[in-house]
């Protein structure tokens, strides 16, 4: 079994971490774990709008990919079949809640669950704008400025080029500066 320790190793490739998880080395899942997490629930909360639902999402996903590690062709794609693990969970559990909407009967008012607060009235305007936003350009702007990534991380996670990713990038800029006016005066 090949562990991934010392010095050496500062920060291991996706594609390093998916083989030492392969030939056994639990803690290497750990750190594709810590890597992609936030991102990975980030797109979890936009198809749910709730950190709960999110976060448990989240963690099925991994749980999926780590079942189905063996069945991964290109261990440098580790972030886009995760994202794409995501994707297929999150609409599952979409189809599954309106089933559930379409059985469900009227609750009183006591019933209702409250939904999460927001943190900051400007947070949660952003949040609103970011879910407007086409499938792509949200993980965009999730790869670079919420995670931090870099460019040329967030363009592999994403599996585009450097001026694919630019592109999407900016569209999604485009139509945030956009749609920032409307949302203002929708709060006010």
């Amino acid at each position: 079994m090949a562990k991934l320790e010392g010095p050496e190793l500062i920060t291991p490739s996706d594609k390093m971490l998916v083989r030492a998880v392969l030939a056994g080395d639990k803690a290497a899942y750990g750190k594709l774990y810590d890597r992609y997490a936030p991102l990975i629930r980030a797109v979890c909360y936009d198809t749910t709008g709730n950190l709960a639902d999110a976060q448990d999402l989240a963690q099925d996903v991994f749980m999926r990919a780590y079942e189905n590690l063996d069945r991964l062709r290109d261990p440098d794609r580790f972030g886009k079949w995760l994202i794409g693990i995501a994707r297929l969970r999150c609409h599952e559990w979409l189809r599954r809640n309106l089933r559930r909407q379409d059985k469900r009967v009227e609750l009183s008012e006591a019933q209702i669950a409250i939904p999460d607060p927001p943190d900051d009235d400007r947070i949660e305007l952003l949040r609103k704008m970011i879910a407007m936003l086409p499938e792509k350009e949200k993980l965009a702007l999730h790869t670079f400025y919420l995670q931090g990534n870099s460019t040329d991380n967030a363009r592999r996670i994403m599996g585009l080029s450097r001026s694919g990713y630019y592109r999407v990038l900016e569209r999604a800029r485009k139509r945030l500066k956009q749609l920032m006016p409307e949302e203002r005066e929708a709060i006010r």
